[in-house]
């Protein structure tokens, strides 16, 4: 894949392109965009503030000391996620959803709805559904990297440090910030039933399938909690797509800590196999890292009971 980046004042762009693609990001950088983005940022705050009485907690000024004490916790998380934690303290992640946030086609409002996060992470989509009003949201994920998918040679190889990682510190930390009542459960989606957690009229997988041994497990897994929709979003390879019009996946045996290249028709495949009626693609675009925009190809599927 070609990749080019350019600057100009301000302005961040990057360009980049295959036989399949072309994706284009803009973006804006530099100490003066940093300085208009947080004047706008604490007039937002105030107007909220006025608006309701009080600014939320995560917004409200605090003294220098406390702000340093914040940014060191932060600093001594490995995030996922971008997450903007007030004070100006945004976490570093390594995947910043904030500016393509639209291209998921989320619901505006999810008023009353109870909400699966599957694989939360950071708990950046968790959050998001209870911003929108979501009655229940639950974000589940795992205790630390031994119990990630990994083959058995990558466990050999992993470090015992690597191995003992505990996740989820973000998440806690951007849970007291948020002040969020969202609730981390610990639990492998290969161990997910509606007797642990009941039924949600929404689940959502975020970049979930691409790391598991067996993607339609999962999927079969969600769609049994599932009595309304699914949201999976998930990277898929237009190349496999163009070979032969079949359903095909690459076997990758978990390097780069991923099983499967798939191809967007063996993508809606398995989530229809795994029990839901009807999928619809509700959105396809370029992503990845944020230092390296466009990267891979990803769609946003709905799939409903």
């Amino acid at each position: 894949m070609a990749f080019k980046r350019l600057k100009v004042g301000p302005l961040g762009i990057a360009v980049t392109a295959n036989e399949h693609a072309a994706g284009f990001h803009v973006s804006f950088e530099g100490s003066s965009w940093r300085d208009f983005a947080r004047g706008m940022k604490e007039r937002r705050a105030k107007a909220r503030g006025n608006a309701q009485g009080s600014a939320p907690a995560a917004a409200q000024d605090a003294p220098a000391d406390a702000k340093e004490a914040l940014q060191r916790r932060v600093d001594a998380i490995k995030w996922y996620h971008t997450l903007d934690l007030g004070d100006g303290v945004v976490t570093p992640g390594r995947f910043d959803h904030n500016p393509i946030l639209d291209l998921y086609r989320l619901p505006e409002r999810m008023d009353g709805l109870r909400v699966l996060d599957v694989a939360t992470f950071d708990g950046f989509w968790a959050f998001q559904f209870e911003r929108r009003g979501a009655k229940e949201v639950i974000a589940l994920d795992l205790d630390n990297a031994s119990q990630i998918d990994w083959s058995p040679q990558a466990r050999r190889e992993a470090t015992p440090a690597e191995l003992a990682m505990r996740l989820g510190n973000g998440f806690a930390l951007a849970q007291q910030r948020l002040g969020s009542k969202v609730q981390r459960v610990v639990c492998n989606v290969y161990d997910l039933t509606p007797e642990l957690y009941g039924e949600f009229d929404v689940v959502h997988s975020g970049d979930v399938l691409l790391h598991l041994a067996h993607p339609v497990k999962a999927l079969q897994n969600m769609a049994r909690v599932c009595r309304g929709y699914a949201l999976i979003s998930d990277v898929y390879f237009p190349e496999l797509d163009s070979l032969g019009g079949g359903s095909l996946c690459e076997y990758r045996g978990f390097r780069d800590m991923t099983w499967w290249r798939m191809s967007l028709a063996a993508l809606q495949q398995m989530v229809l196999d795994a029990g839901f009626a009807r999928v619809e693609v509700l959105n396809k675009f370029e992503y990845g890292y944020r230092d390296t925009p466009g990267r891979w190809q990803h769609a946003v599927i709905k799939a409903y009971k």
